[in-house]
């Protein structure tokens, strides 16, 4: 347990020192890309990080967790805000530019696991786990705990619900809740 805290402190203290002019991190972040995936920052702009257990009270000591495995890549845009979340790709994830998620939100592009027994057992498939990407237009804002699921395409400007579960495609300008989430209204600037 020791040498795993050692190892995912040293990977975000790469990520502090490559990105030290355009991310502001607030507490220790998991940041984690496996070989052959990646995780990517916008160079542009500053974003935050909120991962201290004082940061938000919401969220209390709960941490942001950015993982990218098995060839899963991860885009985060400019002047992004993010507080103890979850993000973690085997396809892929792109968050636009101007966008705040929420403290406890899952960004999750896949299944982790296949759904039928059979082919959990006794040894995992992981070649079978269902997964497609997730895109999260500029100027967004995700409500605390809410759930995005593969495949969900957010245009510019959505607002989510705290709490939703979103999966499909969504419009510019619009605000969404629920579970499944649904359009509420549009979203007049």
């Amino acid at each position: 347990m020791l040498l795993r805290t050692i190892f995912l402190f040293l990977n975000y203290l790469k990520y502090r020192l490559k990105y030290k002019d355009n991310i502001w991190f607030r507490g220790f972040a998991v940041i984690y890309a496996e070989k052959g995936s990646s995780i990517t920052f916008s160079k542009v702009g500053r974003s935050n990080i909120f991962s201290h257990p004082f940061s938000n009270m919401i969220g209390l000591s709960q941490r942001c967790i950015i993982v990218a495995r098995m060839g899963g890549k991860i885009n985060i845009g400019s002047h992004v805000c993010m507080s103890g979340c979850t993000l973690y790709s085997i396809d892929s994830i792109t968050v636009g530019d101007h966008t705040d998620i929420g403290s406890g939100c899952k960004i999750i592009d896949n299944d982790f696991h296949p759904l039928s027994y059979s082919q959990r057992s006794p040894v995992e498939r992981l070649d079978l786990v269902k997964h497609r990407p997730i895109t999260i237009g500029e100027g967004c804002f995700i409500g605390a705990n809410s759930i995005i699921l593969k495949g969900t395409t957010l245009g510019k400007n959505v607002v989510v619900g705290a709490g939703s579960v979103v999966c499909g495609s969504f419009p510019n300008n619009v605000i969404i809740a629920g579970n499944p989430a649904r359009i509420i209204k549009e979203n007049e600037l």
